[in-house]
């Protein structure tokens, strides 16, 4: 477990599914939950870029890309099948 400030500032602690870093960018990318489960009872899971601030402290920010998203994507059924 971890914990993440969000805009509002308000503090959670999730649970990190997956860190790792896209080859075709080099950026680094979070995979977590809060563990609560949608309507249909599936856990909901959330992605964000990690970036380290001039700081040391850790920015996690959303994915706009299109590109980035289908390459994020592929990592998530990587994951699935255990590879």
């Amino acid at each position: 477990m971890i914990k993440i400030t969000d805009l509002d500032g308000v503090q959670k602690d999730v649970e990190v599914i997956a860190h790792f870093t896209l080859a075709m960018n080099g950026n680094d990318y979070l995979i977590y939950t809060e563990n609560k489960t949608d309507a249909a009872g599936n856990v909901e899971i959330y992605t964000s870029q990690v970036t380290e601030k001039e700081d040391g402290s850790i920015e996690l920010s959303g994915v706009e890309d299109e590109s980035v998203w289908t390459e994020i994507k592929k990592v998530m059924v990587e994951m699935a099948k255990g590879e």
